[in-house]
């Protein structure tokens, strides 16, 4: 058997203890540096209160040293009235669990659309460029994401789906800017709350089946997708309540008969506008094609009201 010399491993043990190799960083963290943690960042993903994402905008708090992050200034107050055991358990939950990613609206369809028969468009014109539909023949029509989009040639459909999530925003964007003036109530469709309130911040514009929904906070958006159709039915008889008082026509914008003349008018919402009609003859005809009438409305709207 070969033998190591007494005197070589002391020096070893010499060599390894030596302040040269102790600095070096070997068998301790002297050399290595340590990154501060960011306790400017929040430890959510998700808003506790409204289960959004967190937003840049949407406030911060903080809670023994954690920053927490939420999707509107409007449920800053709520957490902060949770009971310690309820904010501990969260902050703890948040920084050992994955985070649930970000959820796109236009990414799938919710969970009704399977049931649901294609969403019509409601604009006149072609979302990529701004063209009259019919002008250059029959409209090309496209579905995404069970929503119908009308295009007024073939050139403009590579256009749109270079970006599909970008031009559906765009195209919401549209349906907002033409449905807002006839928006018909400055509060939330689903709390009663005041649209703008200070402490809300600036409402949230939604589209909903290519209709305008405006909410005072993100809780409130979350509230209406788990029972759209009953705000969809509030909606409406806001928006009966409110245009019926000032109506521009006195006759059918499908038949030309007088408004009464056959009894009560039907009333119909379509696109955030009330449209009256003589009779319940009359509605299959609007609906087999309304953009026709909803221009007539829209200009007579215009000429009664002086813009």
């Amino acid at each position: 058997m070969n033998r190591i010399p007494l005197t070589a491993v002391c020096a070893c043990c010499a060599l390894f203890s030596s302040p040269v190799l102790a600095q070096s960083g070997h068998g301790n963290h002297a050399g290595h540096s340590h990154a501060q943690a960011d306790n400017s960042k929040p430890v959510n993903a998700m808003c506790p209160i409204g289960n959004e994402p967190v937003e840049d905008d949407g406030g911060r708090t903080t809670y023994k040293g954690k920053t927490i992050g939420f999707c509107c200034p409007g449920c800053i107050g709520k957490f902060n009235a949770w009971d310690e055991a309820k904010k501990d358990e969260f902050v703890s939950m948040s920084m050992m669990s994955p985070q649930p990613a970000m959820h796109d609206d236009h990414a799938e369809m919710d969970a009704h659309a399977a049931d649901k028969a294609t969403v019509p468009y409601i604009l006149n014109t072609c979302p990529i460029s701004g063209g009259k539909l019919g002008s250059m023949g029959d409209p090309i029509v496209k579905i995404y994401d069970g929503r119908e989009v009308k295009f007024c040639c073939m050139m403009c459909v590579p256009k749109f789906e270079k970006d599909i999530k970008a031009s559906l925003a765009a195209l919401d964007q549209q349906i907002i800017d033409s449905q807002l003036p006839f928006y018909p109530t400055t509060a939330c469709i689903v709390s009663g709350e005041s649209l703008g309130d200070e402490d809300m911040g600036e409402p949230i514009n939604y589209v909903h089946n290519n209709r305008l929904i405006r909410f005072c906070c993100k809780m409130c958006k979350n509230d209406f997708k788990k029972d759209p159709e009953a705000y969809i039915a509030k909606l409406d008889e806001a928006v009966i309540a409110q245009q019926s008082e000032s109506y521009p026509l006195t006759t059918c914008p499908i038949s030309g008969g007088e408004l009464g003349g056959m009894g009560e008018a039907i009333n119909v919402v379509y696109a955030g506008r009330l449209v009256k009609l003589c009779c319940n003859m009359c509605v299959p005809k609007f609906e087999a094609n309304p953009m026709p009438t909803i221009e007539k409305i829209d200009a007579a709207w215009t000429a009664k009201h002086d813009g």
